[in-house]
């Protein structure tokens, strides 16, 4: 018999799930993960003092049969001194309300609830159950129905809040740590119904993956997890300040700018479109033709072309890339606020997800950022300001050599009317100066006779401290 108590041990140390004093949620089906699982960390509260607190969900799926469960993980937490939170959600009406199938519906119930519930308590982590046979699981189930690298880390042992210490132990000893120490677990008869895709993969693939191909699966797909993980913490350290710092949120949504996106490498503009569709409130993940449609929109798409994404979540193309946003069409027209901008000074355009940072420089480097212009100090007629479009405004276009009237601008490039009032722009008392990512205007980025220049520069507000 493999040590079980052990392996979890192990875990708990190795990823630092649980810290001395801390309060832990540990989610109880009833069934043998959970309840091994709140014995063990029961057990171990014994070497490392910590708290812990149980909490079950009854899902409304199985009336009198769950409402007992209920009962008997309650009274086996007070048995065993631990508190215990049960609660009642009718998942089928929350599946029907939402338009969620039936497991998603109770998935976001369950992680709601745990939510919820360690913030009202002031816990620190959430334990639950999942264990290496749920790994290759949904692993196999990832890869059969499409995922990037992301998506094949498959379950991580720690995403705080919520920290898995069986990760690493078979379901099959897990089954034998309830019988060794007489847990008797209860058993939910669905788990025996191939309705869903899980079940299908439990009941009737992994046997026969295990009995064919590779006896060995589940460890073989634990360590594809690992090594995934290690891939995903690179990309995190090489481009994840990086993405999220392109990626701009805003009132009006999330905005992916063309200029920046296009000097991507491939897998990172993938990965910047999938974490915009997150940002802007969708649930799950994107599938790969999803993802090129969105890159290809940002970098080709014709202004105004609108794509209909997975979860509520719509992708427009503007004038300098590609707007993200939830719910019903909005026009993103609500005009900006003028801000007078301060040298040096720095403020904040909530309206766009942006802030606007303004210095004095001795010298301009040879390229200058898409985010940045730099005006020599000459031309500065103080005050500037950050605004949105105003009748009669002017802007020079140093390929024509002359002033232009902004409206016939935003025309020539042709960008829609709806989106005019929301874009933002720096000008003097004068005229405009500079519209981040469509044109520099008088004097931006020419040589300063002096060597000195006003620096300014826009990014996100995310990114501002």
């Amino acid at each position: 018999m493999s040590d079980l108590y052990g392996k979890a041990v192990q875990a708990i140390n190795e990823y630092g799930m649980i810290q001395p004093g801390e309060l832990v949620i540990v989610g109880v089906s009833g069934g043998p993960d959970s309840i091994a699982l709140l014995h063990v960390l029961k057990r171990f509260s014994a070497e490392m003092p910590f708290r812990l607190h149980a909490a079950h969900l009854d899902h409304c799926f199985r009336g009198l049969q769950a409402q007992e469960e209920a009962a008997w993980v309650k009274q086996t937490a007070h048995r065993w001194g631990i508190s215990c939170t049960v609660e009642r959600i009718n998942v089928p009406a929350l599946a029907r309300g939402r338009g969620l199938s039936a497991q998603d519906a109770g998935h976001l119930a369950r992680k709601e609830f745990f939510l919820r519930l360690r913030k009202e308590m002031g816990a620190h982590k959430i334990a639950l159950g999942h264990h290496a046979d749920d790994q290759a699981e949904t692993m196999l189930m990832r890869f059969l129905t499409g995922a990037g690298p992301e998506g094949l880390c498959g379950i991580l042992p720690v995403r705080d809040p919520f920290v898995r210490p069986f990760l690493f132990v078979r379901r099959r000893e897990i089954e034998a740590y309830c019988l060794e120490h007489q847990l008797e677990p209860r058993r939910d008869p669905s788990n025996q119904k191939d309705i869903y895709l899980r079940n299908k993969v439990r009941n009737r693939l992994m046997p026969w993956l295990i009995d064919n191909i590779n006896p060995n699966l589940v460890e073989t797909l634990s360590r594809t997890a690992q090594i995934f993980w290690g891939e995903e913490e690179f990309w995190q350290k090489m481009y994840g300040e990086s993405l999220r710092s392109l990626v701009w949120p805003g009132t009006a949504g999330i905005r992916l700018p063309a200029d920046r996106f296009s000097g991507l490498p491939l897998a990172a503009q993938r990965r910047a479109v999938r974490l915009a569709y997150a940002m802007a409130g969708a649930k799950g993940g994107l599938d790969f033709c999803h993802v090129e449609e969105v890159r290809k929109l940002v970098l080709d798409g014709r202004v105004g072309k609108t794509l209909q994404l997975p979860g509520g979540v719509k992708a427009r193309k503007d004038y300098d890339g590609a707007l993200l946003f939830k719910g019903e069409e909005t026009d993103g027209s609500a005009p900006l606020a003028e801000r007078e901008l301060a040298v040096p000074g720095r403020i904040l355009i909530p309206e766009t997800g942006q802030a606007v940072e303004a210095s004095f420089v001795d010298r301009k480097p040879a390229t200058v950022d898409d985010g940045e212009a730099y005006l020599p100090v000459e031309l500065y007629n103080p005050p500037l300001y950050a605004r949105s479009r105003r009748t009669g405004d002017i802007v020079f276009l140093k390929g024509l050599g002359t002033h232009k009237k902004l409206k016939e601008f935003f025309i020539d490039k042709k960008i829609p009317r709806r989106i005019r009032d929301n874009i933002l722009l720096i000008a003097d008392r004068n005229e405009v100066l500079w519209i981040p990512g469509l044109v520099r205007g008088k004097g931006m980025n020419e040589n300063s006779a002096s060597g000195s220049y006003v620096r300014i520069k826009v990014f996100n507000i995310n990114n501002s401290t």
